[in-house]
């Protein structure tokens, strides 16, 4: 079992700090793979006096992890449930695409926000009337707004800048879309774009604000999927009880 602790503390840990190097953003979800290595290192460390403290609050201690564990899959299912990333599952007719801001790095946008970018990209492809809104204010340390950002990568990409609006104050889901409501016409059919993860957050918010959309979600890269997942539970959390 020492042995276990010592691997379980190398994953989570190298892990964490290849996630760290990758992206060069610190979030929730980095903290607690960084958080879980720790533990474990020191349960490894201090392995006697751990089995001690187990053996004396043993139903405690399995009680505590078994719902933690409920917990998070509860989540999980919510997420996956929510996650469409298949244009096809769009119903309706479309007028305009709001794609929500996630993250952007030397003024390009990450490597989440192009998957977000990119698959509003294609599905105005078979969609050609279709218009865009794009929502990202300046982040700490930027100095270019990510709604400016966006809307560069869009016109790069052959999109006309005449179809394409920006909302450039909001720096999180709830005022994503609290902003971008105010620039909606009456009866506007609105698709939102943004990660797959993302989905039952961002539709869960909406209804709270009064916006009815359809939801179209852009995949992750594998080695992203335990960082964002683990970050999104806490997110849900937090939207649950603020975000209102």
């Amino acid at each position: 079992m020492r042995k276990l602790f010592l691997l379980l503390s190398m994953i989570f840990l190298v892990y964490a700090t290849a996630m760290l190097i990758q992206t060069t953003n610190m979030d929730m979800g980095l903290a607690v793979f960084f958080f879980l290595g720790a533990l474990f290192f020191i349960l490894f460390y201090r392995y006697d006096l751990a089995t001690k403290v187990f053996k004396m609050y043993r139903k405690t201690t399995l009680a505590l992890v078994i719902i933690c564990l409920l917990f998070a899959a509860a989540l999980e299912t919510l997420i996956l449930i929510s996650a469409n990333t298949d244009p096809e599952k769009v119903s309706g007719k479309i007028n305009s695409i709001l794609v929500l801001g996630g993250g952007t790095k030397n003024n390009r946008p990450g490597a989440v926000l192009k998957g977000r970018l990119d698959q509003a990209i294609a599905y105005a492809e078979h969609h050609p009337d279709v218009s865009f809104i794009v929502s990202g204010g300046l982040g700490f340390g930027k100095t270019t707004s990510e709604g400016s950002i966006m809307k560069n990568y869009l016109v790069e990409n052959g999109i006309d800048p005449k179809r394409i609006k920006i909302e450039e104050k909001a720096t999180s889901t709830y005022e994503n879309l609290l902003y971008t409501k105010e620039m909606l016409q009456a009866n506007e059919q609105l698709l939102i774009v943004t990660s797959d993860f993302h989905l039952f957050r961002t539709k869960m918010i909406a209804k709270r604000v009064g916006i009815e959309a359809e939801g179209l979600g852009s995949p992750l890269r594998i080695s992203s999927i335990p960082q964002a997942h683990v970050r999104e539970y806490m997110a849900i959390i937090k939207s649950y009880f603020t975000d209102r």
